[in-house]
């Protein structure tokens, strides 16, 4: 019976020990905090949790940003993107801008500095332009709040639209 009970404690700490080489980088939390300006800019503060592992995220984040769209009428469409700040875990963090074929990648961290293992929170804001459509009967806001340019699973997504003013709605519509 003592060498069961052994053999069983010698199993869970095995188990435990095991268990930080299991963890998988991820965004555990992704807010995207859009404010729409009555000049019809968007003002948007990006709140995005991750865990780290030192695989992937070993210097920082990458976040893409389309900036190039081809419209229903098969138009070319520019849109505006400025990063005014980016903190990791409260503290401002390096970034630099590199240039896509359809945008922006916005390069988060630095070179010389290694992010924590565990949960990091990396906080962007930015303005962008162009983003709502005047139409005859209506205005649209089409937005896609985490974009389709990770390479990590995201646990839990969230989207948060203010508008400068009361409207009424004639459709909604999310995805």
């Amino acid at each position: 019976m003592k060498m069961v009970a052994r053999f069983g404690v010698a199993a869970v700490f095995v188990a435990l020990s095991l268990a930080p080489a299991l963890a998988v980088e991820r965004i555990l939390l992704f807010v995207s905090d859009v404010k729409v300006e009555k000049n019809g800019d968007l003002l948007v503060t990006e709140t995005i949790r991750v865990n780290a592992e030192g695989r992937e995220i070993r210097r920082g984040i990458l976040r893409d940003f389309p900036t190039t769209y081809t419209a229903k009428d098969g138009r070319r469409v520019r849109v505006g993107f400025t990063v005014l700040s980016v903190t990791r875990n409260g503290s401002p963090e390096k970034f630099v801008n590199e240039a896509l074929s359809n945008g922006v990648r916005v390069r988060i961290g630095s070179g010389d500095r290694l992010v924590p293992t565990g949960a990091n929170t990396y906080v962007i804001q930015y303005r962008t332009t162009r983003q709502i459509g005047f139409f005859e009967k209506f205005d649209e806001l089409y937005w896609n709040a985490t974009g389709t340019g990770w390479t990590f699973p995201i646990d839990v997504a969230e989207a948060r639209i203010s508008l400068p003013e009361k409207v009424d709605f004639i459709q909604s519509a999310f995805y």
